[in-house]
């Protein structure tokens, strides 16, 4: 091979020089600050989606369609709707109403109803901090109580999970369980009911009112009166105040107190008061709210589970009160609410609330409800209910009212406590005569 080929054959294996790509690295780099930036940007300068579970506000009542299912007509717990916590005992809580149901079903195909039940005891118990009633009622069958019973264990098998009845000691005496509790003592009786002479005053309360000056002028037009509870720093907090006494409604402060599940971001609104304030800031705030609502005339709390609770913390709210001559009515969000022991210590004014209407958003289960308290009225001369500003509970109300029992009289909690106040001094004056004699 000549010496010339060899030349241009290594010529040809020279390596050629690769092009400067630096360029490109800069490009793509500048490309990814420049996205990264710009991500960020659209980040802080966006609205931020509030957590549903958390809202700053109660929110406005929603209608419930009929077409929805039986689930989700139920507010999973009294101190926020809606609000999807606790799901056991809210379970637990729609299964009682079921049963409820079921009693009233199996009536209706003997061509009976409502006023064949009385409730001889109604007792606020809790299931996984969801309260319920136990119920102690009298079911008056004529004499037809194995046909009651065949057909009401039928359609409890049918329709409600996990209830039980149970025939118990006693004639004609049967409890219905559900996972294990009691919820319902049936106690069937062969006489026809024989309606008992007396009568008895009922108080219904309408909490969480402020945000619809609408819905407050539908309460004006039921035919009877209903008791005002109105949160503070609402849209409407004060049309709805001054549009109630005007017209001449029992008014109330509806106070937002800390629940038990705060700290899962349930939250009472704006003004709430928390265990952890200092008294300073408690009594601030409680000042502050009544500024808003002045014709009130008492209190009760909104959600306030946790802080009802503390004995400290509830001590300076009843000190405020029994200083501006208000009372206070304890709505029953926990079993171990110590509103009770301070009322009987510091002597302020104070009921408790005895049935919940509307834990269940259904026409037929707030009538119920009503009827429940209509007995508790009768039996023991007076009784409170508490309610919400639903449609579904407007609705029910003026159904209820052109059925209701004549003998159950309307009130205000004022007159409660004055009958209260006429019933302790009489007593006392009877005990004093006693041991005078």
């Amino acid at each position: 091979m000549s010496p010339s080929r060899k030349k241009s054959r290594r010529r040809k294996k020279t390596p050629v020089k690769a092009p400067d790509k630096s360029w490109i690295h800069l490009l793509l780099w500048g490309a990814v600050t420049g996205i990264t930036l710009v991500a960020l940007v659209g980040i802080l300068i966006l609205p931020q989606k509030k957590p549903q579970h958390a809202p700053e506000v109660p929110s406005a009542p929603v209608s419930m369609k009929a077409d929805k299912p039986v689930s989700q007509l139920i507010s999973l717990d009294p101190e926020s709707e809606p609000f999807h916590r606790k799901r056991m005992g809210s379970e637990f809580q729609l299964r009682t109403w079921e049963v409820d149901m079921a009693i009233l079903r199996v009536l209706e195909r003997m061509e009976m109803g409502k006023d064949n039940i009385v409730h001889t005891r109604l007792e606020n118990r809790f299931f996984y901090g969801t309260p319920y009633h136990f119920q102690d009622m009298k079911i008056f069958t004529n004499a037809r109580q194995k046909e009651f019973i065949r057909s009401l264990r039928q359609v409890l098998y049918r329709f409600v999970d996990k209830a039980v009845l149970k025939k118990e000691t006693g004639e004609h005496k049967w409890s219905i369980s559900i996972n294990g509790h009691v919820t319902h003592m049936l106690r069937l009786d062969i006489d026809p009911w024989v309606s008992e002479p007396g009568t008895g005053k009922l108080v219904i309360v309408i909490d969480d009112l402020g945000e619809s000056l609408e819905f407050a002028r539908g309460l004006s037009e039921l035919d009877f009166p209903v008791t005002f509870s109105i949160l503070p720093y609402l849209q409407e907090t004060k049309k709805v105040a001054e549009f109630a006494w005007k017209n001449g409604y029992e008014v109330m402060l509806h106070m937002p107190m800390e629940p038990l599940d705060y700290h899962r971001g349930v939250n009472p609104g704006p003004g709430a008061l928390y265990v952890d304030m200092l008294a300073e800031e408690i009594e601030q705030l409680l000042v502050h709210s009544l500024k808003q609502i002045p014709m009130a005339v008492g209190v009760n709390n909104h959600m306030g589970s946790r802080f009802t609770q503390d004995y400290d913390k509830m001590k300076v709210v009843f000190e405020e009160l029994r200083k501006r001559d208000l009372f206070f009515l304890d709505s029953v969000t926990t079993p171990k609410s110590v509103a009770s022991v301070l009322a009987e210590e510091t002597g302020l004014d104070f009921m408790q609330r005895n049935v919940f209407l509307d834990n269940v958003r259904h026409k037929d289960a707030i009538i119920y409800q009503l009827k429940k308290v209509e007995n508790l009225a009768l039996r023991y001369g007076h009784a409170v209910a508490i309610g919400h500003p639903y449609p579904e509970t407007l609705h029910a109300l003026k159904t209820w009212n052109k059925e209701r029992n004549p003998r159950v009289h309307f009130a205000r909690v004022d007159d409660l406590l004055l009958d209260q106040k006429i019933r302790v001094l009489s007593e006392k004056k009877d005990r004093e005569t006693a041991l005078a004699d």
